[in-house]
């Protein structure tokens, strides 16, 4: 990566050959095969002449072009022909300088899953200046500034790490913050500059704040914010998720969905050691279809039927896996303009409900994708929203749904969408929530994972709140860090997720620490910043690994 005239492409014709470097050497034992800016076509052979495999010119869209000569195509049918005609080599390293920047940008992310599916286990070196698409198709990164290289190496280390603002800016927009920043709009004292990515961070009207919102719009996938601290008179733009809420002249809140990770640095390692490991025998990730150009990581997941797994992501679609990670089917929410959803659970006929979390109501899907009915609508009264984010249901298929944005609460509704009942509010006392995420029903008993105020809180399923599920392990108390979701095992134990502390926490119903599994990364038995997980009927776990833009696989035991 880098701007024009970085060397990029001096970089890749040394790495093919066309050029000869002045000093140094360069080792490479592999065959190549190159795609270079210009093409490097054959102006004299035919398009089935560049590629012998008319299944490779078919799903390029050149299956008309067979027999055209170079310079009657397109520049976007010369781009597709040049990476045909490397795809068909048998070379093991391909070379590609911006290969479809000259393609249609509603079909480059269909092209881009061509040359995934035809590499094999063969090297692909390509040049780009688009974040997106280095997110989505680049392991590691070489970012290049002025002919020198100030940064080589994973590419999501460098999306989630970086260690200076100009690092940070290759991938994409973000908001940096040093030390005055943070302590002037989060309230944190003595923490290091860092990159807070526009979907780490939210912006929701606050009545008691002293942040005013000056202006705010919606640019699709985050909104960008400008805000004035009425304290201290700063002033500055934030890139955040997007909101369903109009801001322009509120008084708002800034939150940082990993606060608590960068304050507290998760637990003290002596402490940490302490704690029991789950035994996991088997640990398999694997990412999400890409849209477009964009890697979409998972938010929510659910098991359906023949233990199938339901997927939400952040481009606002919902995935239904097999339970060995095949696709089998997936649709699109109706409308994403200004967020995606977040919260599924599967009734026992198979159909789907889903927060719709950003346009306040709830749809409930056929197993093929049709919207059946929907119910719910933005406010604050019963069988209306704000942020709903959580679901769970109980045995009568009867609905428990969790909101956010200062209306935190739990509604529960019957499966048709009938209003029953209403507990909880806003708050940091028993029985209050700070966005309750994640709920689980059992034998008469909700369970809620109260992910802000670092809990997870029990109800009775009439409302009557009956304590704090206080997690201890050798008499000593654990304690959570940002709580996200929960879910039943086989073993009836519970297993929560915590996406401030990258792990999976096992316990009984009485809150005895069972064990823990995993810790912060990228890596085999890793998370980062994980928001779901669910249980299949053979105890295997499923974990949305959101930061990792992975689904993750476990099967916990020997």
């Amino acid at each position: 990566m880098g701007a024009s005239g970085a060397g990029k492409t001096s970089l890749l014709n040394l790495l093919a050959g066309y050029e000869q470097p002045s000093c140094g050497k360069i080792h490479n034992e592999l065959s190549v095969a190159w795609v270079p800016s210009g093409f490097g076509l054959w102006p004299g052979c035919r398009a089935h002449e560049h590629v012998a495999d008319a299944h490779l010119l078919e799903i390029l869209g050149l299956g008309d072009c067979r027999d055209a000569f170079p310079h009657t195509l397109s520049l976007g049918q010369q781009a597709r022909l040049s990476v045909a005609r490397a795809l068909a080599s048998s070379a093991q390293l391909l070379i590609m300088d911006e290969p479809l920047a000259h393609v249609d940008p509603r079909h480059r992310s269909d092209f881009w899953n061509v040359i995934r599916d035809h590499l094999g286990e063969r090297v692909l070196v390509f040049a780009s200046h688009e974040p997106e698409t280095v997110l989505a198709h680049a392991s590691e990164v070489c970012c290049l500034v002025e002919g020198e290289i100030v940064y080589h190496g994973e590419t999501m280390a460098l999306y989630e790490r970086p260690e200076t603002s100009e690092l940070a800016h290759f991938l994409g927009r973000t908001n940096w913050l040093n030390s005055d920043d943070q302590r002037c709009w989060l309230g944190v004292v003595g923490a290091e500059a860092q990159s807070v990515r526009p979907e780490h961070l939210e912006v929701l009207p606050s009545a008691g704040g002293n942040v005013r919102c000056l202006s705010s719009q919606n640019l699709g996938l985050y909104a960008e914010s400008c805000l004035r601290n009425e304290e201290t008179g700063d002033e500055r733009v934030f890139l955040h998720r997007s909101t369903a809420s109009v801001l322009t002249g509120v008084r708002v809140a800034v939150q940082w969905l990993a606060l608590l990770m960068v304050c507290l640095n998760v637990m003290a390692c002596g402490k940490e050691s302490t704690i029991p490991v789950i035994p996991v025998s088997e640990f398999r990730a694997w990412p999400l279809p890409i849209d477009g150009p964009k890697l979409p990581s998972p938010r929510s997941v659910a098991t359906g039927l023949n233990d199938d797994i339901v997927v939400l992501d952040d481009a606002g679609r919902v995935l239904v896996f097999g339970s060995e990670g095949k696709v089998l089917r997936r649709w699109s929410m109706p409308d994403v303009t200004v967020g995606r959803p977040e919260g599924v659970v599967v009734l026992g006929d198979g159909k789907i409900v889903v927060c719709d979390t950003h346009y306040s109501q709830v749809l409930v899907f056929s197993p093929e994708g049709e919207v059946l009915r929907k119910f719910g609508q933005v406010g604050r009264g019963d069988g209306e929203f704000i942020y709903p984010v959580a679901i769970a249901r109980d045995s009568q298929n009867c609905l428990y749904i969790g909101e956010y944005g200062s209306n935190d609460r739990i509604q529960k509704f019957t499966a048709d969408g009938k209003h029953l009942l209403t507990f909880g509010s806003f708050g940091t006392e028993p029985g209050q929530f700070q966005r309750p995420s994640g709920i689980v029903w059992h034998e008469g008993v909700v369970y809620v994972a109260d992910a802000v105020n670092n809990r997870v809180q029990r109800f009775q399923d009439d409302g009557t709140y009956t304590g704090e599920l206080t997690l201890t392990h050798a008499g000593k108390a654990i304690a959570l860090h940002l709580p996200y979701d929960l879910v039943l095992d086989g073993q009836g134990q519970l297993v929560v997720v915590e996406y401030g502390a990258g792990r999976v926490l096992s316990c009984t119903l009485d809150g005895n620490l069972i064990g823990a599994y995993g810790r912060q990364g990228s890596g085999m038995g890793q998370f980062h910043t994980p928001w779901g997980v669910t249980v299949d009927s053979r105890g295997h776990l499923r974990v949305a690994d959101t930061g990792n833009r992975r689904l993750v696989a476990m099967k916990v035991g020997l």
